[in-house]
Order: structure tokens, then C-alpha cells, then sequence
């Protein structure tokens, strides 16, 4: 009986098998659509890890490791993120105590007002008294000649603004995807400091991590003091989110972490069951990570709250080995998201995902795409000049995962295929042969020699690096 058992199963695998491959070689082009170039078979990150893996110039590679954990260290030593402005320039995690009030007004008076005429509220046109208004609710003329720098936490996902409103202000009467007042992202439980605050009281002017702006008081927590903020910052323990996104479970005994959304990279500090109580808020663990996160109290200070999460969600202990294949499938995980610039709408662009997709293996990339493409200490291939021929060359000589750079965009190459190379970004727009301009406003999957940019150039054409992080 044990052996027919054991055929029997055998068997019902092998139809499984069968059944799976069945289902995807059915014809998906009824349901999903897709772009020149792109099958849907091409939308499994194993398509391009088995191409790259097979190929003659990567066989074998079989997940080799690209970095260890001390390179990577290295790597972002050398690129950590500082606010330049003028003859000034601070790294996040250099800043002191104090620092010159000249400092915080050049950042600000850096960011030019907008155009009135030309930024659309709610569909109408902006007037000059609308910006003075946020201007003098900004009050940069309070700033001292010394700032005395406190030291914070952000607690929950929002966006950096270049003035103390939430206000939505488009390009157009129409646009609803471009928020001209959105600075930069703002990602939960990563260090800040503040600068300044506005004249109403609800807004900190701070420095996230190589840039500044303004971000809601309730989103940010205070630390006592410096010693703290640098403890908290590289816990013994962590989770990293691994999944295009995690969600916090409702749970009315923690109000301030109930429903959050957790995008991808995020680390997450990790208790070890011994140190934890058994019941967290009416709940036993059994199960569930334990984490500790930062929320803010009353009086504006960092406490921590316990929070669970499910052992079934998409996380991992500890950063990702960093290889080409788990960039390629940590990349695709984010394929049909919509675009969000710079993380507003719990989304993001070019340069936002390709940072939280490389941060799931411990690696800091910059804001900016035009930043990425001038990395240090990594190898980068500079494409300028070069015939699409030698660009082909170099890209099928370049790992999966590579970052792509062209101005104004950051791309993921992912192979090539039929002797076209191929990559996966958040993209804005694009050309589809030479004369159809498409508002994809979604993570895509391009053929860089079918699509084209508003110059009538191919994206092969347009390509200026190859960064190899």
C-alpha cells in the first residue's frame, strides 16, 4: 500500500505538471495587453533568468553572489547621499548638533516657486497670493543663525513637500499623476532630522536622506537624544519586505500601526521570541514575526509599539543575497504597479522602485536617476558615443538586474531576446513606434529598440549607462 501511495502521488504531480503547463501556454493576449515587443510568456522573471543562465557568456552563474555584505557597506559608504547646495553640503548621517541657519533658508530658497499662471489647483490656475500664503506659513525668515538639529523617525508613508500643504497642484487642469508640490518620497521607520518648523505648528521642514522638505508633524517622532537615533538605526535583528508591498493588520489596540502599508525594502526591527510577551495586543503569536516600530506619542516623541506579522507574508530575515537573478525577480514583482512620482499615490517612479528593489539587499541608491548613473565604486559602462552595435555588445556582456540610465529615466536590464535588449521600469510615458505616445503610468516590461522617446530616438539609442552596482 506504501508504494501505490507513493505512485499515486507521483502521478497526481505529474498532472499538476502538466495542468501548469498547460495554463501558461494558453493564449493570455484576450485578457492582458501588452506592449511592442512583449509577450506575455516574457512576464515570469524565470523567461530571462533561464536566458541569462544558459547564455554562453553566464552559463553556470547559478546564483553568484555579486557583493557580500561588507562590499555593500562600502559601496554605499562611498555614495552616501548629502544635501548640496551652493558652498554648502550635509550628509543625513554626518549632521551635528548645530548647524548654520544659512544652510536650511539656501536649501529652500533653492526649490523655485512655480509658475501661477502655469500650476493648476483643483483644475483653475494658481494665483501669486495662494504661494505667498505658503511662503509666509514656510516662515524661513524664523530660521536662527544656528539651528539647534533634533533628531526623529518617520512613522508612516506620505511624501516630502516643497511647501507645508497637501494641496495636489498639476501641470495642467487635467494632470492627476504629477504633483509639482511632491519633493521626494517618504518612507516609514527611516531616520530624519529637523530643521525647521512652519507657522501654523503642523509642519517639520526635514532632511530625509540627501534631501529636504516638508512632511506633516504626526508623521514624524521625535528622539531624545542623537544616541538614540544612531542606535536605532542598524537593529541586531530586522525583517526586510521583500513583497511589492506588506499591509499592517487592522488592530484597534495600535491605532497609529493599524492598516499601514509597507512598501518593498522597507527593514522592519525584529524582536526574538524570549524578549517579546507571548500576547501582543489580545493576541497570541504563534506564527508571526514580532517587530518593534516607531510610532509617535502626544507630546510629539518616539516610543516603539510591537506589531505582528504573518510568517506566510513575503519578508525575510535579514537582507537578500545579493545576485542578478533575485534583483530580476525582486524587479518583477513591482510589473503592472501604477507610477507614482517620487511615492506619492503609495506608489512610485523610475528612480523610487529601482531603490526599493536594490534596498532588499542592503544597497542605498540615490534620489535622482542622473545620480544613480554617476555611482561610485561600481562598475559602470559609459555608452556615450557608441554605435548601437557596441551598445548591444556591452549590454549582452552585462548581468541581469544592471541598472540602465538614459537622461531623465532609470531602467532594470532584464536580457536580451530575439537580439533585442530588454528592461523593466516605472515609466511615465512612452513612444510606441515612432508615433503613438502612450501615458502608461505603470511598471512595464520595454523592448528598448521598439520604443522610442519624444526626440524620435529609440530607447537603444538614447542609453547612456550601464551601472553594474
Amino acid at each position: 500500500m506504501h508504494l501505490k501511495r507513493i505512485a499515486s502521488m507521483a502521478l497526481s504531480l505529474s498532472v499538476i505538471a502538466v495542468m501548469s503547463a498547460q495554463a501558461a501556454a494558453l493564449d493570455m493576449s484576450e485578457y492582458v495587453r501588452m506592449n511592442d515587443g512583449v509577450s506575455y510568456s516574457m512576464t515570469a522573471p524565470t523567461y530571462w533568468i533561464n536566458k541569462y543562465n544558459s547564455s554562453a557568456v553566464f552559463e553556470g552563474t547559478n546564483e553568484h553572489i555579486l557583493h557580500t555584505a561588507d562590499e555593500i557597506e562600502q559601496i554605499n559608504k562611498y555614495n552616501a547621499q548629502a544635501e548640496c547646495v551652493g558652498d554648502y553640503e550635509m550628509s543625513l548621517y554626518d549632521i551635528e548638533d548645530k548647524i548654520d541657519g544659512g544652510f536650511v533658508r539656501a536649501i529652500f530658497d533653492s526649490i523655485s516657486c512655480p509658475d501661477p499662471s502655469s500650476s493648476y489647483l483643483n483644475g483653475k490656475p494658481t494665483t501669486q497670493s495662494y504661494w505667498d500664503k505658503l511662503i509666509d506659513n514656510a516662515d524661513m525668515d524664523k530660521v536662527p543663525d544656528t539651528v539647534q538639529v533634533r533628531y526623529g523617525y518617520s512613522t508612516a508613508r506620505s511624501s516630502l513637500r516643497i511647501y507645508p500643504s497637501y494641496d495636489f497642484i498639476g501641470e495642467d487642469k487635467d494632470d492627476r499623476f504629477f504633483d509639482v508640490m511632491v519633493m521626494g518620497e517618504y518612507m516609514p521607520f527611516r531616520p530624519l532630522v529637523v530643521l525647521h518648523e512652519s507657522k501654523d505648528k503642523n509642519w517639520y521642514y526635514v532632511m530625509f536622506e540627501g534631501y529636504s522638505g516638508w512632511v506633516n508633524k504626526k508623521y514624524v517622532a521625535l528622539c531624545e537624544s542623537r544616541e538614540d537615533w544612531v542606535d536605532r538605526m542598524e537593529p541586531e535583528d530586522f525583517l526586510v519586505v521583500t513583497g511589492r508591498e506588506i499591509r499592517l493588520q487592522d488592530d484597534v489596540r495600535s491605532p497609529s500601526l493599524s492598516g499601514q502599508l509597507i512598501p518593498m525594502g522597507t527593514v522592519l526591527p525584529l524582536v526574538k521570541k524570549k524578549s517579546a510577551p507571548k500576547m501582543i495586543n489580545d493576541r497570541e503569536t504563534t506564527a508571526c514575526y514580532i517587530v518593534k516600530l516607531p510610532v509617535r506619542k502626544a507630546d510629539g516623541y518616539i516610543s516603539d509599539k510591537y506589531s505582528l506579522i504573518s510568517i506566510r507574508e513575503d519578508v525575510h530575515v535579514g537582507y537578500l543575497d545579493y545576485t542578478a537573478e533575485a534583483v530580476v525577480r525582486q524587479a518583477f514583482k513591482r510589473l503592472g504597479d501604477r507610477y507614482g512620482w517620487a511615492g506619492d499615490n503609495y506608489s512610485n517612479d523610475c528612480s523610487g522602485i529601482a531603490g526599493e528593489i536594490y534596498r532588499c539587499f542592503g544597497i542605498s541608491l540615490p534620489r535622482v536617476s542622473g545620480q544613480i548613473a554617476d555611482l561610485k565604486n561600481v562598475h559602470t559602462v559609459d555608452l556615450s558615443g557608441m554605435s548601437n552595435e557596441e551598445k548591444l555588445e556591452a549590454l549582452s556582456e552585462a548581468p541581469i538586474g544592471s541598472l540602465l540610465w538614459f537622461r531623465g529615466h532609470i531602467m532594470i536590464y532584464i536580457g536580451m531576446n530575439d537580439g533585442d535588449p530588454y528592461c523593466i521600469s516605472a515609466t511615465g510615458t512612452y513612444i510606441n513606434g515612432k508615433s503613438d505616445t502612450i501615458d502608461t503610468n505603470s511598471v512595464i516590461i520595454t523592448d528598448m529598440a521598439k520604443s522610442y522617446r519624444a526626440s524620435g530616438a529609440s530607447w537603444l539609442e538614447e542609453l547612456g549607462k550601464i551601472v553594474m552596482v
